[in-house]
């Protein structure tokens, strides 16, 4: 059954659980831990919690979709696809775009993410006691998929984004490569430089995608692997490489679309075009995409992000997409239907990202690996029951992944890599833009990082 899907051993919790993003353990953990660590039962536990870290609601669990919308979108009325009227004080900061260091929502993400790459490091450090090498094989491959994902995050968050062409020495995030087990020494590090995060993650996935069997269960398989690449390549403009990665998934990793498009979503069980999706159950993990996004009878808080008429009209009709939401009786919200269930997995990786990366990146090469970009993004609209285009631009593309890719988490990443603009003039009239690089569109490094990490530099714009 599910909810034996995913375990969040006791153990795991004493051993990982620190708001250093350490391992804090006192000496009778400590025992502990270094019998875990000597047995393959214990690595292997540690691995399934791995998962589990990734679930939680400040991760994968639905919140990182929701902060690349907060940020994404304007605050102006007028323009705005979406409209945050939350309570959570933390969340605005993100959607007015006057984010501090010590917001805590921003620091529980920022310590998941180190979590969970100390964790996959200690898979790796200690996989020698699994007996089978490909048992060994596939752990290593796994722990490095999770790691990778959490590295392209934060570096996407936390630091000036990768731009195309340029040696991007800029201040990236703070590489761990090793485990750490001993809270009680002095961790303090620089940032390393975005280019040099970059090539730790795409290492990792070439990593995972070479160790990974084409079938793992609900468990990330070399073609979440491969997906994921595509996704990293398109974020640095290389659009050969995303094309290539993106057309092996599609052509060999045995995915499908859903038959429709409301198929794609509210499941709790992976379904043919999920690549790489969270497991969420009532024993583990938090559907934070559904806490934010939905009614109170469908789980959520009654709709903190809206849907705005500007969004809507961006369709054009007939297309399911456009009536795929509900108005809460509550409170009169247009609210999207793709996060109803609040149990259901969140969907990391969907094929359609792979056709939408295919199409891009073969336009923008002047190429039709796979297919032409035309038939690529056709296939994604008849789907949707959406009149064919006769011919397709860039503009046609980036547009189509914001009706099928809406609010699942890729809004302020897409504008930074095509380098537009935010429009927060009150009026959207355009008088007052955030340019793709602002300061106030990366998150400040955590005042608690901040505070323990003396070689640390903070963000630009953000005083400790």
């Amino acid at each position: 059954m599910k909810a034996n899907k995913i375990i969040l051993y006791i153990f795991f919790v004493a051993l990982f659980a620190s708001c250093e993003n350490e391992l804090d353990i006192d000496p009778k953990q400590t025992e502990d831990a270094s019998i875990t660590l000597g047995t393959e039962g214990g690595i292997t536990n540690i691995l399934t919690g791995t998962y589990a870290l990734a679930a939680n609601g400040n991760a994968y669990g639905g919140r990182i979709l929701v902060y690349a919308d907060l940020l994404g979108v304007s605050g102006a009325l007028n323009t705005t696809d979406l409209r945050w009227r939350g309570t959570y004080g933390e969340l605005r900061q993100m959607y007015i775009k006057t984010m501090l260091s010590d917001n805590v929502i921003i620091e529980g993400t920022y310590s998941r993410c180190y979590e969970i790459i100390n964790a996959a490091n200690t898979v790796i450090e200690n996989v020698d006691k699994v007996k089978d090498p490909d048992k060994q094989t596939r752990m290593i491959g796994e722990a490095s998929f999770l790691r990778s994902l959490a590295y392209f995050d934060l570096v996407r968050f936390f630091a000036k984004p990768y731009v195309s062409g340029q040696p991007n020495t800029q201040l990236g995030v703070v590489i761990r490569p090793n485990a750490i087990y001993n809270f009680n020494v002095d961790l303090s590090k620089e940032r390393s430089t975005v280019d040099e995060v970059y090539k730790v993650i795409i290492d990792g996935l070439n990593v995972a995608y070479t160790n990974l069997p084409a079938d793992n269960s609900f468990y990330a398989d070399k073609y979440a692997a491969k997906a994921l690449l595509a996704r990293v390549y398109l974020q640095q403009g290389n659009y050969a490489e995303a094309r290539d990665a993106a057309n092996d998934v599609i052509e060999n990793s045995g995915h499908g679309l859903s038959q429709t498009y409301a198929a794609a979503f509210n499941h709790d069980t992976d379904q043919t075009e999920d690549v790489f999706a969270i497991q969420i159950t009532k024993q583990t993990g938090l559907n934070d995409a559904n806490t934010f996004y939905q009614s109170e009878d469908n789980g959520g808080r009654g709709g903190d992000f809206s849907i705005r008429d500007h969004y809507l009209e961006k369709f054009s009709s007939p297309d399911d997409r456009a009536t795929f939401n509900y108005e809460n009786e509550a409170n009169g919200r247009i609210l999207t239907s793709k996060f109803t269930d609040q149990f259901s997995d969140v969907s990391i990786i969907r094929l359609a990202e792979m056709y939408l990366i295919r199409a891009e990146a073969n336009l923008r090469q002047g190429t039709a690996v796979g297919n032409t970009p035309l038939d690529d993004i056709n296939t994604i609209r008849s789907r949707a029951n959406a009149d064919d285009l006769s011919a397709v631009t860039i503009d046609d593309i980036l547009l189509e992944r914001e009706l099928e890719l809406g609010m699942e988490g890729f809004l302020i990443h897409d504008i930074k890599r095509t380098k537009r603009s935010i429009d927060i003039s009150e009026n959207g009239d355009g008088s007052s833009l955030l340019l793709y690089d602002a300061n106030n569109l990366v998150f400040p490094i955590p005042l608690s990082e901040t505070d323990a990490n003396k070689k640390i530099t903070q963000n630009p714009g953000y005083s400790n």
